[in-house]
């Protein structure tokens, strides 16, 4: 099983990764390409709430028992 602290660790330093490539080497400097840089971002950012969201939901569960 994956250890959930170093499945968000990765995904942050995924996201910061990207963060930085995208500011240093632009794509294009149309509407689309900064879309697209943005919809990625956020897209790892919503994982990592999902992941948080389930973390959390399961251990309500397991305190409820």
């Amino acid at each position: 099983m994956i250890r959930i602290d170093i499945l968000l660790k990765r995904l942050e330093e995924e996201q910061a990764s990207f963060a930085k490539e995208a500011l240093q080497q632009p794509q294009g400097h149309e509407a689309f390409d900064y879309g697209r840089a943005v919809g990625l971002y956020a897209g790892i950012e919503r994982v990592k709430t999902i992941v948080m969201e389930i973390v959390t939901d399961q251990d309500r569960k397991a305190f409820d028992l």
